[in-house]
């Protein structure tokens, strides 16, 4: 295990403004080094050996110019980081293993991380709530930007519990308007799917009874897809405006279950999630051997889903062409792992959600075989405490 990539919340530690001001402070004042004057195309090729987010953050430190290069363009992001409950960063090494210990990272006040979840992640923006009155925020991990977001539920019953589950971004925060947020939560014990974008006061809420309890969401060509975890069936949204900004105009049902081959048998349970993979979205169904053994993965089967038929219509895949595929209560994502050297391809890695507590393991599309996503395993991976939380995924820009 590369014990430098227990650092990786290390590199979060402190405001980067700051320490980015005294590192320059002391390379101004110190005769310049012939490393300085390495070549970007020259920096781009070690940063391929260099896949963790410790590591690069080592880079950027050394001078201005390497900071500058190791942000230049053709230069893959580094691995991405699991972000624990109370804003815990837990590393992963070149191998594809989480590491064993989890760090503390540096968060704006406003913040609070102690009393806040962190629900969900788009890129290098984290999704923060506080349960209690709804509260919930974007706070970008790196240059720690935060947006609050409007309460959820009534305002005039705030003192009603309102529980963000689940959060889906059209896009990155950063553009504006352009970025619709869609959340999934319950209010006053019912479920609720809500939209949101910059400049508008207040969610506009959907409630239907085909929102169930435990769902999955992603944007997909302008639409939001909404998936039932337990049962494979899949709904699309069509999103409109109107003088008050985004809303839900129109709900379909995919029939998605009826193309889907014959369970494995009836004792046997599903978990289905989404992810955007090179421009085609991917239904990713786990088998479990029952309920009361739901740790016991089976299968597990990977259809990219064609929505230019009628009906749609699903192709079984057995190969991300050496990307890795990261699942999680805060989002599903791809990676592109084949861009560096020692780092396997074609992976899932699972981590606990509301619906799999005790999931923590990648799977190999190639062999089919499963490993535990790290040994030892910490028990703040493997047996999550509801009320703080599960591990969200979260992918470092640079």
């Amino acid at each position: 295990m590369d014990s430098g990539a227990d650092t990786a919340g290390e590199a979060l530690d402190e405001m980067p403004q700051e320490k980015r001001r005294r590192f320059d402070a002391e390379r101004d004042s110190s005769p310049s080094s012939p490393w300085a004057g390495l070549q970007a195309d020259a920096l781009g090729v070690v940063l391929r050996f260099l896949p963790c987010l410790a590591d690069r953050a080592r880079v950027r430190s050394v001078c201005r110019n390497w900071r500058a290069a190791s942000r230049g363009r053709g230069v893959a992001p580094p691995l991405p980081v699991l972000v624990m409950p109370r804003f815990r960063f837990a590393g992963m090494t070149p191998g594809g293993v989480l590491t064993a210990t989890a760090r503390h990272a540096w968060m704006p006040s406003e913040v609070d991380a102690d009393h806040a979840d962190c629900v969900g992640s788009s890129d290098a923006w984290l999704v923060g709530a506080r349960q209690a009155g709804g509260e919930c925020f974007l706070v970008n991990a790196f240059s720690h930007v935060v947006l609050h977001l409007p309460r959820l539920g009534d305002s005039d019953h705030s003192h009603w519990a309102c529980s963000l589950r689940k959060v889906a971004l059209s896009g990155s925060p950063e553009t504006g308007p352009k970025c619709i947020v869609a959340a999934f939560a319950f209010c006053r014990s019912k479920p609720e799917l809500a939209l949101w974008r910059p400049g508008m006061k207040a969610w506009r809420v959907w409630q239907h009874s085909l929102i169930a309890g435990h769902i999955d969401m992603a944007f997909y060509q302008g639409r939001l897809y909404m998936l039932w975890r337990f049962s494979p069936s899949l709904f699309v949204f069509e999103i409109a405006e109107d003088g008050h900004g985004v809303k839900f105009s129109r709900m379909k049902d995919c029939l998605l279950e009826k193309l889907l081959p014959t369970p494995l048998g009836s004792n046997h349970v599903l978990s289905c999630n989404m992810v955007e993979w090179r421009g085609r979205l991917l239904l990713i169904i786990r088998y479990y051997g029952g309920y009361q053994v739901r740790h016991r993965v089976l299968k597990v089967e990977v259809f990219a889903m064609d929505f230019s038929t009628k009906p749609i219509s699903l192709t079984e895949i057995h190969s991300f062409g050496g990307d890795c595929i990261f699942v999680g209560s805060g989002g599903c994502k791809s990676f592109p792992a084949g861009q560096y050297r020692g780092v396997e391809g074609d992976l899932i890695y699972f981590v606990p959600d509301h619906y799999n507590p005790h999931d923590a393991f990648v799977y190999n599309m190639r062999d089919g075989k499963t490993r535990l996503i790290v040994e030892p395993l910490p028990r703040r991976i493997c047996a999550p405490v509801q009320s703080l939380g599960f591990p969200v995924w979260l992918f470092p820009p640079e």
